[in-house]
């Protein structure tokens, strides 16, 4: 037995039962370790014959197709081998993580940010209450079947102390679903109120308020604002009239609580549109 299992052990034992455990599934695993080796040894054996017996030559269509194979087997492997035995359990007051003896836990009062890489997804998802408040939100997050390293989900603690959870694990769209709704409550309430007080609330190098958008000088006001989508691992903010992105195409992973983010921009963009219907003031009429 692992030193990991004890501590899951000890962890059932002295927290109870988590609403949730994801871990890396042994199947998996071995499918996944299978699929690794053999694109290996496939990249390896192609190359030899290609450089060795075959033509040899620096042909772009052949090349790249013996360059990929090893390589993505290697990424895979290694990817597999950072995440071995690792367990994430998910509690109501936090996120307890095993990975290969060390005990990480992260309460979600504690977290402060939450930073995603996916290739592309959808909208965000909003959940609201009677009134229309949004009380969780999440971005739907793909796990891809060999490219394992084209998606993450990674939570920070307020200390620095971070946690990054891959899709070896199991169930990885529903654990990255669960750790954006959780997270959404505390983190949402801050940036909400600093938005309503007109107070600038940063995400990286983009910058909101009541105004619009601001990055590196230049503004967008929420009148203007056309979309803002996830393509090819990027954030694209597109603009009303005009077919280049507004703005820097910025990496997703490099933007933090992009969940916040895009419910803000769904929220502001409703805000600005219910303020513009509202009539002018008249002033006082004139005696």
């Amino acid at each position: 037995m692992y030193a990991t299992d004890d501590h899951l052990t000890r962890a059932g034992e002295e927290l109870g039962e988590p609403d949730a455990l994801y871990r890396v599934s042994p199947g998996w695993f071995q499918t996944k370790l299978a699929i690794g080796l053999g694109l290996v040894v496939l990249g390896v054996a192609g190359n030899w014959w290609w450089w060795v017996q075959g033509p040899g030559n620096m042909n772009f269509f052949f090349t790249h197709l013996l360059f990929w194979p090893p390589m993505v087997g290697i990424g895979l492997l290694v990817h597999m081998f950072l995440q071995r035995r690792l367990y994430v359990l998910i509690y109501p007051t936090g996120l307890l993580r095993l990975r290969r003896g060390e005990v990480d836990s992260f309460p979600w009062a504690e977290v402060r940010e939450v930073r995603i890489k996916t290739q592309r997804t959808d909208s965000p998802v909003v959940e609201r209450d009677a009134n229309g408040t949004p009380v969780a939100s999440w971005l739907p997050i793909e796990a891809p079947d060999i490219q394992v390293w084209t998606a993450w989900l990674t939570i920070v603690r307020a200390d620095g102390a971070t946690a990054h959870m891959g899709p070896v694990l199991t169930d990885f769209e529903r654990l990255t679903q669960t750790i954006q709704c959780k997270t959404f409550p505390r983190l949402w309430a801050d940036v909400w109120g600093r938005f309503r007080a007109g107070e600038m609330v940063s995400f990286g190098s983009l910058e909101i308020n009541l105004l619009g958008m601001h990055q590196a000088g230049k503004v967008l006001r929420w009148a203007e604002l056309k979309e803002v989508a996830i393509a090819q691992g990027k954030l694209s903010v597109k603009q009303t009239g005009r077919w280049l992105p507004w703005g820097e195409l910025k990496d997703i992973n490099d933007v933090p609580n992009p969940h916040i983010l895009l419910t803000l921009i769904i929220e502001a963009q409703a805000l600005a549109t219910q303020l513009a219907a509202l009539p002018d003031d008249p002033g006082p009429e004139d005696e």
